[in-house]
């Protein structure tokens, strides 16, 4: 046995027991010691975790789609905001805006950023006359390309689809009308 090749092992154990540990919780939900500060933000983020997860959001970075059929680039769709309000939008709210950005971010197989690839957004079939997205078709800036939903009529469970190079990936987002008290859409 080689000098330091016991703590050696005793590394390699914690190691594994790290990589144990995020394939159970995710490598997003690592435990930390609370600070004196978080008492008040600790459920406020568990609460928009869970709101995320029942949403279709990913608590982590969004998936890579690709390689695409032509070029192999590889790219993934998000939602900025995925509970946006519906009708008037009342003066004391806070939280769910009427809108929200719809981004797409392209890369090359080295996950550099990729310009001036073409992106095609679209909404699914049934709600194309009750919302907008605009634009429908645009290209990348420093790999980032970047649309609008906006204007729903009607409240419930939308999917936006972007396409680069025949390879299409899909998001969702919910639209709740706003409450009467607290301004944020009910429940």
């Amino acid at each position: 046995m080689e000098w330091g090749s016991a703590s050696r092992v005793d590394d390699d154990g914690q190691h594994k027991e790290h990589l144990r540990g995020q394939l159970t919780m995710g490598p997003c939900l690592r435990p930390r010691r609370p600070s004196s500060s978080d008492t008040g933000l600790r459920s406020l983020v568990l609460t928009s975790l869970c709101l995320g997860l029942a949403c279709g959001v990913t608590a982590c970075a969004p998936t890579l789609v690709g390689p695409t059929s032509t070029s192999g680039y590889f790219f993934s769709l998000q939602v900025a905001d995925p509970i946006i309000g519906l009708g008037p939008v009342p003066s004391s709210y806070r939280h769910f805006p009427p809108v929200t950005e719809v981004i797409v971010r392209v890369q090359d197989a080295q996950g550099r950023p990729v310009d001036g690839v073409p992106v095609t957004f679209e909404l699914e079939p049934a709600w194309a006359g009750s919302a907008s997205i605009v634009p429908s078709q645009t290209t990348t800036r420093r790999g980032i390309a970047r649309a609008i939903f906006s204007e729903p009529q009607t409240a419930g469970v939308v999917r936006v689809m972007a396409r680069v190079d025949n390879t299409t990936a899909q998001a969702t987002l919910t639209v709740q009308p706003y409450s009467t008290g607290g301004g944020a859409p009910s429940s």
